[in-house]
């Protein structure tokens, strides 16, 4: 289910958006306060029987 969805029926609106909005603030290594810049690392595991 959708967090935004989520958080709406539990009357909290407003707190998914903060979290995100700090999430990506904190994560942020643009030269900029205006650009966002946000490595993503993905990791491939592959597992055979």
């Amino acid at each position: 289910m959708n967090a935004f969805l989520t958080a709406d029926e539990g009357g909290r609106t407003v707190e998914p958006q903060r979290e995100l909005d700090e999430l990506f603030a904190s994560h942020n290594e643009g030269p900029r306060a205006d650009a966002r810049s946000i490595p993503a690392t993905f990791l491939r595991v592959g597992v055979s029987a």
